[in-house]
């Protein structure tokens, strides 16, 4: 026959068992973490190409595309590398379009929602020197702004690269240049 000295510390590995059991169930749940926005300037991007193509015009070679055009091409590029990059894992690429910077011209008081409040939050911005008449845009430059608004500058070999190189600077892979 069991006393209940015995009973009782049965019980009481059974107890801890359960808490143990319930801490590390909670511990393999963890909260989702909020991604880190990059905001990818297509304002800019497009706004570049246009004058861009602007000066080649006037140079007798003018570009054979719309602005719009070679600016999204090679943006779909670059998101189908951010996409399947894991060096981007934990990151959010968001598209700042000329639509949206039009309607925060055109109502600047109102508050950002959706996605603009994302990219007004966002502490990095990247923006393409792309050329109108390139299909590649390999030697093209990239700018970083980083919160405190340090740039980085890099050259374009290709989307993949590019992709690579921004997430790592976001991410604080590499070291640090002053």
């Amino acid at each position: 026959m069991r006393s209940w000295h015995q009973d009782g510390k049965t019980a009481m590995k059974i107890f801890l068992a359960v808490l143990i059991s319930l801490t590390l169930v909670g511990c393999n749940n963890p909260q989702p973490v909020k991604p880190v926005p990059i905001v990818f300037d297509d304002w800019w991007n497009v706004d570049y190409v246009k004058n861009g193509c602007e000066l080649h015009a006037h140079l007798g070679n003018p570009c054979t595309r719309p602005a719009e055009e070679t600016v999204r091409d090679f943006e779909n590029e670059v998101d189908v590398a951010f996409t399947t990059e894991s060096a981007c894992h934990g990151l959010l690429l968001l598209h700042f379009t000329p639509e949206m910077a039009q309607a925060a011209v055109k109502n600047p008081a109102a508050p950002a929602t959706g996605k603009m409040l994302t990219a007004t939050e966002a502490h990095w911005s990247l923006m393409l020197d792309l050329d109108g008449q390139s299909h590649t845009q390999a030697g093209q430059g990239w700018s970083l702004v980083g919160s405190s608004n340090n740039v980085l500058n890099g050259t374009i070999t290709t989307p993949k690269n590019l992709v690579q190189q921004v997430c790592k600077v976001v991410k604080g892979v590499g070291g640090v240049t002053k």
